[in-house]
């Protein structure tokens, strides 16, 4: 591993005061006590006591002070400068003599009660970092984790290089304690498994372990069976008993990810003592994907059937609408004499057999029996005609697995356990005192025949469908799956969350009680509301009318003739480039090729290397494939595949795309755009023409297709820090901390933006709890409840506004089950997604989540005052999400092959795809702002004034002068000097049997 493993530009970044600091940070950290001035004042020339104030306020911010103040940012040199009423061009006089630097540091570390870490402070950190890295392996996050934990400490931050080689350390001795820890797994009869694996099974058939790494493409009961041998092959030898408890699910995930990448013939070079813990891991990781994957398919097939059961009743109830007119024409005629009170009783049927005949009555009673439908229709019958489909895995399914609830006498759980017995021993008829509870009104009537007996049918179709509905929401849970296990697994375990409730509290600086939370926040919320008088007796925009909120529109942002005139100045300096020839730019400004590493580990790169990485890369982006790229490109097929295979995983992806996004942030352009500190996240649907299992139905977007949704994170500066695939199903609510949370850029991102779909007050709680703002677009905001804590108002004209009052209780009483998830979330022991997704299946439902409910009103409340009393901050968020659409068109741009339908089978090819895709598109933001910059600087020395707002107001998402298409070659002569026809392409020999 990499002792060295940041960049220069991230170093730098690393030992300097940030450039955008928060208020809140900036008003705790830099604002001077009297006892602060005290100590400063002790200076005597004004030089002497700003820099000994900024060495105070840094190293009780960072835990170390920068060598060069000269580069301290104007808001902090502004903020301290004017609390001493010094000048802040003294500052450049300070430190002309180190000697007097290095005295004040000294004094300033005795004054806060810092020290300088001696090497046993140094070894017990170090420790420390090998737990870290035990839990997971990213090293920037240790080394973030590590500074924390000095200053936490009050010990002054050694150099960058010392954490560097310490981080390096920890996750090298973290490799090693690993593979010392699963020695004891690896018995003698565990170990001809393992080597086996590496063997094919028999004559001329795929090795094992190539056959375990297929996942499926769709959800049809034969891709179900096939996954649920696969289960049963690891059962049989006893990978789901290898206990694997010690290891962090983290480190068990990275070992895995390794063993996935790499090749049987590398495996067979790898050292056994490294090569059966990567196996280990792999196929105990796999195991529980597997689980996942069996469910997923089952829920999927069900709800597939279900949905096309429901367009069948659709289409017979349009069939049958004129039948269903004539009877309802017919009951008309009945009801005219019925209720006519001058028909007499004994005339009733005479007087309707005048209007209807017998025969006539008799011929709609038939016809009433066969499209007469039940009282709550769900079209189960339609459902039910697909039983013999369902039992093809059924069983398989069944017996497979063993479900958990926490319930006691779980009805749900007797039913499966019933429908086994019937399976095993060979019974037909479901007995008479068969569980029930479960059963809802809408299957009731579909259940009993007419002697009353319970038909099988529709019975186990039933306990089918309401297992598929507990399964995904986590009320019924299987041992040994991830996305479908107990929910309680998903959190840091509560003795070891005793350890770490102080830790985690200081890194997200939020009191240890929900009593001081809310008060922090009752505070916060009393001064938006003073706040929000005026704004409604000051901004017409805003303003009540008869107690109902009325907010209009924002206006829109008129361009002046002179900003239009610069852009379209830029647009005719903008030269005309192909993308082939911008991603080898690029590329020579960034180097983000140099990521692009072999994943076997195979460093040795030739001069094609980069031709076929950069074709590897636009075959993805542009959905062209290795196969038409090699054509139209006149490379290798085979040569094209074995790059794309080998070079472009997931995690050189990322590596490459974080050099590109640090690349365009150190930019002097992107300033002008935004501080990096703000993002949005959205999806892109696109339809999907081939089978796999993640492409669902949305007729809106895809008609009778399916297809997926590329959900990506864009910065304020325009670049897009992540990308992930997920179902086009999925509100995405669900995923928006993800990305955040896996964010490895040199973005620091503090707040974050999305649309309605974004937006839920659980995410409120989910953003605040892991230290970051949460500011959606929320649609039709007037009509939302806005939240108070208890009956007091600054004015009576808010009172009808605020309806609904935030149960303090229920945060007071569950805030250390709230840290407690929200640390699960920051240690990386749960994704956002996955959690939020099972939150409701917790032991304690009623309480956590109306915990994070009340909280979230909370916390949406303030939310919503600050974005009705700020119109720069509105006017801020849209302009974020504009953003957002404009890279969408961009990247749709790209997509041009294929119609624009994605043809990967697996969820890994279409991750792949996305990640290329968001990397074309980074570079081609990256060069256009390079180009835009050139383009700015000539304008202006052709007479033009461009101000800082003049820039904010341009784009790097353009993409007019870019051709995505290649060129045509028109060769009239040799295509004229053709004599007869093209020879035909030589063809393997067949069997003549086969014809």
């Amino acid at each position: 591993m990499p002792v060295n493993f940041l960049n220069e530009s991230e170093r730098t970044h690393l030992s300097q005061i940030p450039a955008d600091i928060l208020e809140i940070d900036l008003n705790k950290y830099f604002t001077l006590t009297p006892e602060d001035i005290q100590q400063v004042k002790r200076q005597r020339q004004p030089h002497n006591q700003l820099g000994f104030a900024i060495q105070l306020c840094t190293l009780r911010f960072l835990g170390f002070c920068p060598d060069d103040l000269q580069q301290t940012p104007a808001q902090v040199l502004e903020f301290v400068a004017q609390q001493l009423n010094i000048a802040v061009e003294h500052l450049q006089r300070y430190g002309k003599r180190a000697q007097t630097r290095t005295a004040h540091l000294q004094q300033v570390q005795h004054y806060l009660g810092f020290r300088t870490p001696k090497s046993k402070d140094l070894k017990a950190l170090g420790k420390w970092m090998l737990e870290r890295a035990l839990e997971h392996d990213e090293p920037l996050l240790l080394f973030q984790q590590a500074a924390e934990k000095l200053l936490a400490q009050k010990l002054v931050r050694p150099r960058i290089t010392t954490i560097e080689r310490m981080v390096s350390t920890a996750r090298n001795q973290a490799m090693k304690v690993t593979y010392q820890m699963m020695k004891p797994l690896v018995k003698a009869s565990g170990r001809k498994f393992l080597n086996d694996l590496l063997k094919p099974e028999g004559e001329g058939k795929a090795i094992r372990l190539s056959r375990l790494r297929w996942p499926a493409t769709s959800n049809s009961a034969a891709e179900i069976l096939r996954v649920i041998e696969k289960i049963n092959f690891l059962r049989s030898h006893n990978v789901h008993q290898w206990d694997v408890t010690e290891f962090n699910p983290n480190r068990l995930k990275f070992l895995a990810r390794l063993a996935k990448k790499t090749s049987i013939k590398s495996f067979k070079r790898i050292p056994i003592e490294r090569r059966y813990p990567l196996l280990i891991a792999f196929l105990q990781q796999l195991l529980i994907e597997t689980t996942d994957e069996a469910v997923d398919l089952f829920i999927r097939c069900l709800s597939d059937a279900h949905s096309k059961a429901r367009r069948e009743l659709r289409d017979f109830r349009q069939k049958e609408a004129v039948a269903i007119n004539e009877k309802v024409m017919l009951l008309q005629q009945l009801g005219g004499v019925i209720l006519d009170p001058a028909v007499e009783d004994p005339a009733v049927r005479s007087d309707i057999f005048e209007c209807v005949s017998p025969e006539q009555l008799q011929a709609a009673l038939a016809d009433c029996e066969r499209i007469v439908r039940p009282a709550k229709d769900e079209s189960y019958d339609y459902f039910a005609n697909r039983y013999s489909y369902f039992r093809q895995f059924a069983p398989a399914f069944l017996s497979t697995f063993e479900f958990h609830s926490h319930r006691q006498d779980d009805p749900l759980l007797k039913a499966i356990n019933h429908i086994r017995e019937l399976d095993t021993g060979g019974q037909r008829q479901i007995s008479e005192d068969a569980p029930m509870e479960f059963v809802t009104e809408a299957w009731q009537e579909y259940i009993y025949d007419d002697q009353g007996q319970i038909k099988r049918r529709y019975y186990e179709l039933c306990v089918l469908w309401e297992l598929r509905h507990a399964l995904s929401t986590g009320a019924l849970w299987i041992e040994g799956a991830r996305r479908y296990a107990n929910p309680e697994s998903y959190l840091i375990p509560k003795e070891k969350w005793e350890e770490m409730r102080s830790e985690f509290c200081q890194f997200t600086r939020l009191p240890e009680t929900g009593v001081e939370r809310l008060a922090q926040l009752s505070e916060q919320l009393e001064a938006e509301m003073t706040t929000f008088v005026g704004t409604l007796q000051q901004n017409p925009d805003i303003r009540l009318e008869e107690e109902h909120l009325v907010i209009s529109p924002l206006d829109a942002e008129e361009e002046s003739p002179r900003l239009q005139q610069l852009k379209v100045l830029v647009e005719q300096c903008m030269p005309q480039v192909e993308l082939t020839e911008l991603l080898i730019e690029v590329d020579e400004l960034t180097h983000f090729s140099d990521a692009l590493i072999h994943t076997g580990g195979n460093a040795n790169r030739t001069e094609n290397t980069k031709l076929h990485l950069y074709a590897s890369l636009l075959s993805q982006a542009c959905n062209l494939g290795p196969a038409a790229m090699a054509r139209g490109a006149d490379l290798s097929y085979d040569s094209l595949l074995w790059h794309t295979n080998w070079y472009l995983d997931e995690t050189n992806l990322r590596n490459a795309n974080t050099i590109l996004v640090n690349y365009h942030h150190q930019l002097p352009l992107t300033k002008a755009w935004g501080g990096g500190t703000l993002s949005s996240s959205d999806g892109q649907r696109f339809p999907v023409a081939v089978k796999n299992a993640k492409a669902v139905p949305l007729p809106k977007y895809f008609g009778y297709g399916r297809g997926v949704t590329f959900y990506t994170w864009l910065s304020d500066q325009f670049s897009q820090y992540g990308i992930k695939v997920i179902p086009s199903t999925k509100r995405d609510a669900t995923y928006l901390l993800d990305g955040i949370q896996d964010n490895e850029t040199e973005l620091t991102i503090l707040e974050h933006t999305t649309d309605t779909t974004g937006y839920s007050e659980v995410v409120f709680s989910f953003f605040d709890l892991c230290g970051y703002r949460f500011s959606p677009r929320i649609r039709d905001l007037a009509d939302q409840t806005l939240y108070r804590l208890s009956n007091k108002f600054p004015d009576p004209l808010l009172k009808p506004l605020f309806q609904g009052r935030c149960q303090q209780q229920f945060i007071i009483d569950d805030w250390d089950e709230m840290l407690r998830t929200a640390a699960s979330l920051k240690y990386g022991w749960v994704s956002s997604s996955l959690l939020m997704n099972k939150l409701q299946s917790l032991p304690d439902p009623h309480h956590l989540l109306r915990a994070f409910h009340e909280y979230g009103r909370l916390l949406k409340t303030i939310f919503i005052l600050q974005y009705l009393n700020s119109k720069d901050y509105r006017r801020r968020i849209n302009r974020q999400l504009n953003k957002g659409e404009s890279v969408h068109t961009l990247r749709r741009y790209f997509v041009i092959a294929q119609q624009g339908e994605l043809r990967k089978r697996h969820q890994e090819g279409l991750e792949n795809q996305a990640s290329c895709l968001a990397l074309v598109t980074n570079a081609v933001v990256v060069w256009n702002t390079v180009y835009l910059n050139a383009a700015l600087e000539y304008i202006e020395r052709q007479g033009y004034v461009i101000t800082e707002e003049d820039k904010a107001h341009l784009s790097p998402a353009r993409c007019g002068h870019i051709n995505p298409y290649g060129k045509f070659s028109f060769d009239i002569p040799k295509v004229q000097s053709l004599k007869g026809l093209r020879p035909l392409n030589a063809i393997k020999k067949a069997n003549s049997q086969n014809f």
